[in-house]
């Protein structure tokens, strides 16, 4: 194992060198910078690396300075959200190289833009600030969630930027889709409840959620929350399901095995020697099964619409079995696993609704997985 990384240590190294200056010819800048420092990290004598590092530096703050002036002169929505971006990426560069000596000596003095960084957060934080007031106006539930988005960005360039707080309480109030989940129903007749089924759906989506701005409830929560407007809802219902449906099977077969010693034997000349035959014997095996299986259908219902936008059918199924027998004749015949069945003793099976519970196993990591990914375009 320690020769095998001793060997992909340089390989890797190779590889990472050879990527900082592919960046470099197609004009990624910043990554061969970033490439050609760690490189130097890891190898100070690279001298493929150090001359990366002496053209790409100079290349990049070239690059973001045009950059920076063409967007201060233009009438981009966010001119200056991308300008503090580049502010920050020159920094980032500048950082990586004070923290690597060999990288450091080439350069008399790193370029910052620590100053002009703070001026221009401030005003990147009132356009995104009044470009969250203009998404508000239009109303819409992604209007908010873009609304949501602006002011989280003011707020991180301008900490509690004028009342932004509250505007990202309201956005993200109004952005939010409220999403009922349904408790499943099973028919009466069969005596079982769906709820550890659904309570783990619920659980999960709630402890996992696809999308921060989806929120699930059971009927319950909703009305303790006072949820007023509920956007979809989640219904779930078994088309059909069986549990503990019997087969029986019986089989009977010869086992037969050569060369068995059977002991020992005298020859004619008195001398005392191990005999061995073939063996029979009948072996007697009943297997029962309980087979338990379903269909669930999972549909979701837009109440403003009210039509089902999505619905898929989900099965499951789950075998419990359990074997034993007998035999007639000869045991050396039998094997040790045919042995261990005849040893067996019928057993009486699980409860109706134990078997529920596992048919439902394979059918719960289908639709949460359904769920999650349906709600991740939200």
């Amino acid at each position: 194992m320690r020769r095998t990384l001793t060997l992909l240590i340089p390989f890797l190294l190779l590889i990472s060198c050879s990527s900082g200056k592919k960046a470099l010819e197609r004009g990624d800048y910043y990554n061969a910078t970033i490439l050609a420092v760690n490189r130097l990290r890891s190898n100070p004598n690279s001298e493929k690396a150090l001359q990366a590092v002496k053209d790409s530096y100079p290349m990049s703050l070239n690059f973001f300075q045009n950059r920076i002036d063409n967007t201060l002169n233009s009438n981009s929505l966010f001119k200056y959200t991308e300008v503090a971006d580049y502010y920050e990426k020159v920094d980032h560069l500048s950082d990586e190289i004070s923290r690597c000596p060999v990288a450091l000596n080439q350069f008399s003095k790193l370029k910052y833009y620590n100053s002009e960084l703070i001026q221009v957060q401030k005003l990147a934080a009132e356009e995104q600030y009044n470009a969250g007031l203009m998404n508000e106006k239009l109303n819409t539930r992604l209007s908010w969630k873009d609304a949501y988005l602006n002011y989280q960005r003011a707020n991180q360039f301008s900490s509690g930027y004028k009342d932004v707080l509250h505007h990202l309480e309201t956005a993200k109030c109004n952005a939010t889709l409220r999403v009922v989940v349904e408790p499943i129903l099973v028919p009466r007749k069969y005596q079982l409840t769906s709820d550890f089924f659904y309570n783990q759906i619920v659980e999960h989506l709630k402890l996992k959620d696809p999308n921060e701005f989806v929120e699930f409830y059971t009927p319950a929560s909703a009305n303790q929350s006072d949820i007023k407007v509920q956007d979809q809802v989640v219904k779930m219902d078994f088309d059909d399901f069986v549990v503990g449906q019997v087969y029986d099977k019986e089989s009977v077969r010869e086992v037969v095995r050569d060369s068995v010693n059977v002991g020992l034997v005298t020859t004619p000349d008195g001398r005392r020697v191990k005999s061995y035959k073939t063996v029979k014997a009948w072996l007697m095996v009943n297997r029962r099964e309980l087979i338990s299986k379903g269909i669930l259908d999972v549909s979701i219902l837009d109440l403003s619409l009210n039509t089902v936008i999505s619905e898929r059918k989900f099965p499951g199924q789950f075998v419990w079995s359990v074997e034993w027998g007998s035999y007639k004749g000869d045991e050396r015949a039998l094997t040790e696993k045919e042995l261990a069945i005849c040893r067996h003793k019928p057993v009486l099976p699980p409860q109706p609704q134990d078997l529920f519970i596992e048919f439902t196993k394979p059918i719960y990591n289908q639709v949460t997985s359904f769920l999650k990914t349906f709600y991740k375009q939200y």
